[in-house]
């Protein structure tokens, strides 16, 4: 096996960067599970627990997933440094929804502290503290942030790709390559990207985004029943629980999982699955912020969820347990995940063709 030419030191950086990353997101996972192993222990039964049983059972399986992600990302930086293709295309992916999210998290973390602050006792003393930490958190998220920029930018530009593709360059002198490292006959769009001949990146991020969620829906069959009874799905105004609301989920999961795989692998069958799902819940978010049950529904759910603090009487609640209870909060969370859930609706539509057209050229048989 030949060995790989010299990396850029910029590439060296990035993969080294992703090793630390996912380093780090390992160690807190482990961290987390301990900590809450080490409560569950420690807390006598006859006084309760911090939190019900099945909503630390959740928990736990969610940070084991979390963990698995971040071992996979040590992977994917690993590649980096091997000059893997696919390693590349992961890192794209990975650094289009850390983007994403940081920036989110950002706008949340600014309207969470400042709607927060006027609640808490003493809010005058608790202002200062509160603005410190605003700050911190947003500082936190804007490394992130950075780095997703950094990564994008980075293994899109034209010298990376023939360094992670230096054989197709080789065999095609003077030819264009593309970001996926094929060789263009045809001046193709500007945002065509990894993932084959032309697939755009937007679409990329929305498949890894899609995988990801549908992975931790299906971790939904290894948590206690009584959570997944606890947790309302709302589909057009009506809510269901149980047994119905895990088959929907673990259905759903196969088919993000499956369809964003196929995107991926730029397979024609699986865009329009992807998009009929977000038009459903497009519309099903419609009219489940109009239905009035929605609030006191949302209300009971977390409040089977949320520790119980035998300090606080019955009638009390701490300023950070009665903010996710707000009719205000529940609202323009749901409003969010309404409009997050146009956007992506949105970019699938705008790239269908681009797609369709890229896929039937990597598969002609599909045609």
């Amino acid at each position: 096996m030949q060995p790989n030419p010299k990396s850029h030191p910029a590439v060296t950086a990035a993969g080294v960067v992703a090793i630390l990353f996912g380093a780090l997101g390992a160690l807190m996972a482990i961290l987390v599970e301990l900590s809450m192993l080490f409560v569950s222990r420690i807390a006598p039964t006859d006084k309760g627990v911090p939190f019900p049983g099945a909503a630390r059972a959740m928990a736990s399986v969610t940070w084991l997933f979390l963990f698995l992600v971040a071992i996979f990302g040590i992977f994917v930086g690993a590649g980096i440094l091997r000059q893997r293709n696919w390693a590349r295309i992961s890192i794209l992916i990975w650094g289009g929804l850390m983007t994403i999210f940081s920036a989110i998290t950002m706008v949340a973390t600014f309207f969470a502290m400042k709607y927060l602050a006027p609640t808490m006792p003493h809010a005058a003393e608790a202002a200062p503290v509160l603005a410190v930490m605003k700050w911190v958190m947003a500082l936190f998220y804007a490394i992130p942030l950075g780095v997703g920029i950094w990564w994008l930018i980075l293994f899109t530009r034209k010298v990376v790709v023939e360094e992670f593709n230096p054989l197709l360059a080789r065999l095609h002198p003077g030819k264009t390559l593309d970001a996926s490292g094929f060789p263009q006959e045809l001046l193709p769009p500007p945002s065509y990207v990894p993932g084959g001949p032309a697939c755009p990146l937007p679409l990329l991020i929305i498949a890894g985004f899609d995988i990801f969620s549908g992975a931790s829906m299906l971790t939904l069959l290894v948590v206690p029943y009584s959570f997944i009874s606890s947790v309302p799905l709302f589909l057009f105004g009506h809510a269901f629980h149980g047994g119905v609301s895990l088959l929907f989920f673990v259905l759903l999961g196969i088919v993000y999982v499956v369809c964003g795989v196929g995107i991926i692998k730029l397979k024609p069958w699986a865009l329009d699955p992807l998009i009929w799902c977000n038009a459903l819940f497009f519309l099903s978010g419609i009219v489940t912020l109009l239905n009035p049950q929605f609030v006191p529904t949302m209300k009971e759910a977390i409040a089977k969820m949320m520790p119980k603090i035998a300090e606080l009487p019955a009638h009390t609640e701490s300023p950070m347990i009665s903010f996710p209870f707000s009719d205000t909060y529940l609202k323009l969370m749901m409003a969010f995940g309404f409009v997050f859930s146009g956007v992506l609706l949105a970019i699938l539509i705008v790239y269908r063709k681009r797609y369709l057209e890229a896929a039937h050229a990597k598969n002609p048989a599909a045609s």
